[in-house]
């Protein structure tokens, strides 16, 4: 079992995703792609865990919005084939859910894109193992974060050529 924090909500949670109070909660998942193939793949990797239900798929950004809507699954898992971080699909589905990016892009521009959306997560394809899967659903699940390891990378050197622009680091270290 994990350290107990506090959530977006402010529940106590684990890192884990399982409520602090030691209960087993049932993550509902949404599966939104374009392809069939890769809808049944993600659909059999999320079935594997017994903590997570797929509550419906969508294969285009305005079924999922409205299954969203309807469903209120804790976590939409997204294509970032289906719409562009600018545009108004991951603001809306964020409304209802956790919503956990899955994308091919491995290029820094493309990964920052994704992460200035209101997602809590970014899963990039070939980098995701079964458990990564599962443990990155019920993080977002429980209101924290996942990302695969070249999305940290994007993040950490966004920060720092930020950090560059501003000369502001953030705030200072205070002590404890």
């Amino acid at each position: 079992m994990g350290v107990a924090i506090s959530d977006a909500s402010g529940q106590p949670r684990t890192h884990t995703g399982v409520p602090a109070d030691g209960g087993t909660a049932l993550v509902t998942a949404l599966i939104a792609h374009p392809c069939p193939i890769e809808r049944a793949a993600l659909r059999a990797a999320l079935d594997a865990d017994d903590r997570i239900r797929v509550v419906a798929i969508a294969g285009d950004g305005d079924e999922a919005v409205a299954l969203t809507h309807r469903l209120r699954p804790a976590v939409v898992l997204l294509d970032d084939q289906l719409g562009t971080p600018e545009g108004g699909l991951v603001r809306a589905l964020a409304q209802h859910a956790g919503v956990l990016a899955l994308t091919r892009a491995t290029e820094r521009r493309a990964i920052t894109a994704l992460l200035r959306a209101p997602v809590r997560g970014c899963l990039v394809y070939g980098q995701i193992e079964g458990a990564d899967l599962h443990r990155a659903v019920r993080a977002v699940a429980a209101g924290l974060g996942w990302l695969s390891p070249v999305a940290v990378a994007a993040a950490s050197f966004e920060l720092r050529a930020r950090t560059r622009r501003t000369g502001q680091p953030g705030p200072a270290y205070q002590g404890s």
